[in-house]
């Protein structure tokens, strides 16, 4: 009987075993960092991984500074992740570079159908291709200092929403009552505030013809909308020009020791504010329109699936499980975002009235990306654009011949990347 019990347990490590060493292993490169969340996606893979002993996912943690120089190396090198996250739009043009695999023949109306068509256009390029699959997504907001704004008499509408010329004229208020102690607010460059105020003014920096060629050309609109943005601090001085290199921890310790009276930021920062904020700090969160626009920047983030990945399928079954309606909400909500999919925004937990889920939860109907959508964006942006707006910032350039820059350079950058 002995004899016979050692000969069914050999049996069964051998048979486990060979299934280990048959199961499919599938790296993901993740750029989830909040606690709650991380230790949320370690459960859901757990779980995966338990119950598909055939398919086996390792968890590669990435940051975002970092993400888009080791996913291109390692895309060039062959050894790239097979699933990888990171922003909507790079899987567009990750996948016009030929690293990513189109998606559209593994993707079912159910999903298709939850998530809206927006978040699919930003990883579809003009063909047609579906390169990822959007997960979650943030609404920008303005977090504001409850104290100081009772203590100066300031009065916010109900529904908390301004127009430009509110928030001008809450930004003097605050500087004048504050003997300059206070800046009225502070919107990093980074933040992409001015792209937001463009789309608000229904503006067009970038232009794309029926061929698929961009064209840099600042239309009047445009112009009044980053006139408005650098106003602000050149000629109304109610933000600094922190605007240029303000780094995160800088910012926050600014808004909590009241140096900013209010800060652009996305809705994630609530969670860290909630914890660094004493007792005797109060914060709010506050949007801005121009006429009926509310037009609220998101940045959408998705998922997808390496070109040199061996088990594809395999992958996106994995996929299909991360991003379902629950695990979407479950790790949106522990991310401090809000998940794409319909079904999962459902979940009550966003619409709760704590920590402002609720203020939040209603700008996401004005959500969108308000980055053009222009392979080789963040070039233009990062090489040309914020440094030439950042020229006027110190006073080198005027606007008009900023723009004249902006215009010239940009187009011959756009020859130089074949967008042109």
């Amino acid at each position: 009987m002995r004899k016979l019990l050692l000969i069914v347990l050999g049996s069964i490590v051998l048979i486990t075993s060979t299934s280990l060493l048959a199961a499919v292993k599938l790296k993901f490169y993740c750029l989830a960092w909040q606690p709650g969340a991380v230790d949320q996606i370690y459960d859901i893979v757990d779980s995966w991984n338990e119950s598909h002993p055939e398919i086996q996912i390792e968890i590669v943690w990435g940051t975002w500074e970092t993400s888009d120089q080791y996913l291109l190396t390692n895309f060039s090198a062959g050894t790239a992740p097979d699933i990888f996250h990171t922003d909507s739009e790079k899987f567009r043009e990750f996948g016009l570079m030929g690293f990513v695999e189109p998606l559209n023949d593994l993707i079912d109306n159910e999903m298709l159908e939850d998530i809206p068509k927006d978040a699919w256009d930003d990883c579809t390029d003009r063909r047609g291709n579906i390169y990822g699959i959007p997960w979650c997504r943030e609404s920008q907001v303005i977090f504001y200092n409850k104290k100081l704004f009772t203590r100066l008499g300031i009065d916010l509408p109900d529904d908390k929403i301004v127009t430009w010329q509110q928030l001008l004229e809450i930004s003097k208020r605050i500087v004048q009552q504050t003997n300059g102690n206070t800046w009225g607010i502070l919107a990093p460059l980074m933040e992409r505030f001015h792209w937001t105020l463009i789309e608000q003014n229904g503006g067009k920096v970038l232009h794309v013809d029926e061929n698929g060629r961009w064209k840099v050309a600042i239309d009047d609109r445009a112009r009044q909308a980053v006139g408005y943005y650098l106003s602000l601090i050149t000629e109304h001085k109610v933000m600094p020009s922190d605007v240029i290199s303000i780094d995160y921890t800088s910012l926050m310790q600014g808004f909590l020791n009241e140096k900013y009276a209010m800060v652009v930021f996305g809705c994630w920062n609530r969670r860290l504010l909630s914890e660094a904020a004493g007792k005797d700090f109060e914060w709010g969160l506050m949007w801005i329109k121009n006429g009926d626009n509310i037009t609220n920047a998101a940045d959408p983030q998705g998922i997808g699936i390496s070109k040199s990945c061996k088990y594809k399928k395999e992958a996106f079954e994995f996929i299909k499980f991360f991003t379902n309606s629950k695990n979407s909400a479950d790790i949106s909500y522990k991310d401090w975002l809000f998940p794409v999919r319909k079904s999962a925004l459902q979940d009550p937990r966003f619409s709760d009235p704590s920590y402002d889920w609720e203020f939040a939860y209603k700008l996401l109907k004005y959500s969108k990306n308000v980055k053009p959508p222009m392979p080789g964006f963040y070039t233009f942006e990062w090489k040309l654009f914020v440094p030439v707006l950042e020229k006027v910032i110190l006073g080198k350039l005027t606007l008009t011949e900023a723009y004249k820059e902006i215009e010239t350079r940009g187009n011959e950058l756009l020859k130089q990347l074949g967008l042109r």
